[in-house]
């Protein structure tokens, strides 16, 4: 079930509202901007998705999820 945190609001027991989705796609965003520019400097073609690759790099960063 689904708990709708308030903006600002600490998330306590209810970590899979909305705050946390919201976070996952900034951390998720940022990671495959890191991805693209690392691919662009490789000459590689770069992924415009949120692929296997960025999950791959986002582990070996250490994302939270």
């Amino acid at each position: 079930p689904f708990m709708v945190t308030e903006p600002g609001e600490v998330a306590r027991g209810k970590k899979n509202g909305l705050d946390y989705l919201s976070h996952l796609y900034e951390q998720c965003r940022d990671f495959l901007i890191q991805v693209q520019n690392i691919a662009k400097q490789r000459g590689e073609k770069c992924p415009t998705k949120v692929t296997n690759q960025v999950f791959r790099y986002a582990k070996k960063a250490g994302a939270s999820y």
